[in-house]
């Protein structure tokens, strides 16, 4: 039986040489920085996708999107990147930052962009058109909006919308009239923001779900917890000092009570 035969690159050809220098290029500034991220391309807006590419470069940081080979080639060089490589099934781009990954994970929380409802899109939450008046003039938007089942009228030369409207429900999929309305009434009902992947400080990683908090909820649950310690007289390195104190004044108000029955 023939053995198949193993296809090998030629090295010296001019776009094997680039895809090699591109590896090695994206080799060398891992080394430079302490957080490495993976943001999925997929449904990222090209607009919001370069505000954020230019924000990263601002800070000092660097933004690489490659083609799969030469991501995986990244990847399986890498001593903790090689873990990750079945991330790489779609399109991606590689952020090396400064920020850690909590920073970097408020950073896309805090710069997120509205988006226009589309048809079919099913709605994750009720969708309202608030009462009140409208810039658009009598005409066909009239029954556009009507079709769409929002309650307008026509008061001075404008159309109002006379009393807030459902345009979806929960759970609804949008139809292309309702779509069309709220287009008309420049109302874009939801948010799109990166899908970060994965950030890693080199040691640990973190998915979005563990990012995705505010600071003050890590204090609340911190001082809840501590309270449940303190009330429950169990010991640990946050408690154990006010655990002492109130022994210590316990003791010594105890003591007294004893001098004041010899006396």
């Amino acid at each position: 039986m023939k053995k198949k035969e193993v296809y090998k690159a030629n090295p010296e050809k001019k776009s094997v040489k680039q895809k090699i220098q591109r590896v090695d290029e994206i080799k060398k500034e891992l080394k430079n920085y302490s957080t490495v991220a993976l943001i999925d391309l997929r449904l990222l807006p090209d607009a919001l996708f370069q505000s954020i590419r230019k924000r990263i470069r601002e800070e000092g940081g660097k933004v690489f999107v490659a083609k799969r080979a030469i991501m995986e080639r990244v990847f399986e060089h890498h001593k903790d990147l090689k873990k990750k490589q079945d991330e790489l099934n779609k399109p991606v781009a590689l952020l090396l930052t400064t920020l850690t990954p909590y920073q970097l994970s408020k950073f896309f929380r805090e710069n997120k962009k509205k988006r226009a409802a589309k048809t079919g899109e099913i709605a994750p939450f009720e969708i309202v058109v608030p009462e009140g008046e409208t810039d658009l003039p009598p005409g066909p938007a009239l029954s556009e909006l009507k079709t769409a089942g929002l309650n307008v009228q026509i008061k001075g030369g404008k159309i109002v919308i006379a009393k807030a409207s459902v345009v979806a429900k929960t759970g609804e999929a949008i139809t292309e009239p309702k779509v069309k309305a709220l287009q008309k009434l420049n109302i874009m009902p939801f948010e799109v923001s990166v899908n970060l992947l994965f950030a890693s400080d080199g040691e640990y990683f973190y998915g979005k779900e563990l990012l995705d908090f505010e600071v003050q909820q890590l204090v609340d649950a911190f001082t809840q917890a501590r309270n449940v310690s303190l009330n429950g007289n169990l010991y640990s390195k946050s408690t154990i000092e006010l655990l002492l104190t109130s022994a210590a004044r316990q003791g010594m108000a105890l003591s007294g009570l004893e001098k004041n029955k010899e006396g």
